[in-house]
């Protein structure tokens, strides 16, 4: 239907990295709370525990699942979808664009992509429909989808008159981030998880 996948992009490696810190972020905050509960005390005097903190650790996950569910649920299958699985997917006759969530996939054959043009020299391209929709396309090795652009006769502004515009991407994807790490500290904080322990 679409053709052999011929190219993937990936999120670049300054977002992956805020992804991770952010991960480490809320893995340490997990840990601290979980050394803290009163269930966790209980359980280690009980069980007359000599020192052994991060294997009780993983004794108490194993026996009270519900804020480690939540952990993965909330923060760790996010990250990793993000930072890894995501990503504008080049085939022969069409490009896929991931809008965010996999049902607001997007296909866009090559006849309807009207024009790309050069965001950074080596990280961003936007490209623009017919329709009149953009789409930047931000990778580490963006020659690669330029490449198969212009395979498909696709013509292509490569001077960096835009951008500024990939400066304002930047710039709300990370106030988006800031903002999805307060609410989810705020719900950890209140204690409104999923699923109870």
């Amino acid at each position: 239907m679409l053709g052999k996948k011929l190219y993937k992009t990936s999120m670049l490696w300054a977002f992956k990295f805020v992804v991770l810190a952010l991960v480490l972020f809320f893995l340490n905050d997990f840990y601290l709370d979980t050394i803290t509960d009163d269930r966790f005390a209980k359980m280690v005097t009980e069980g007359g525990s000599r020192g052994r903190r991060f294997l009780d650790f993983f004794e108490f996950i194993l026996k009270y699942p519900g804020d480690a569910i939540s952990f993965g649920l909330m923060i760790l299958l996010p990250a990793i979808y993000f930072a890894f699985i995501r990503g504008v997917r080049f085939f022969e006759k069409a490009v896929v664009v991931n809008r965010g969530i996999p049902f607001f996939n997007q296909t866009i054959p090559y006849d309807q992509v009207k024009t790309f043009k050069l965001l950074h020299p080596k990280l961003a391209i936007s490209m623009h429909t017919k329709s009149g929709d953009a789409f930047v396309i931000a990778d580490e090795h963006v020659e690669r989808a330029i490449a198969i652009l212009d395979q498909h006769n696709i013509q292509g502004d490569l001077g960096q008159s835009d951008l500024m515009k990939i400066f304002a991407n930047y710039k709300k994807f990370v106030v988006f981030i800031a903002s999805f790490v307060i609410l989810l500290f705020l719900v950890r904080k209140l204690g409104l998880y999923f699923f109870y322990s």
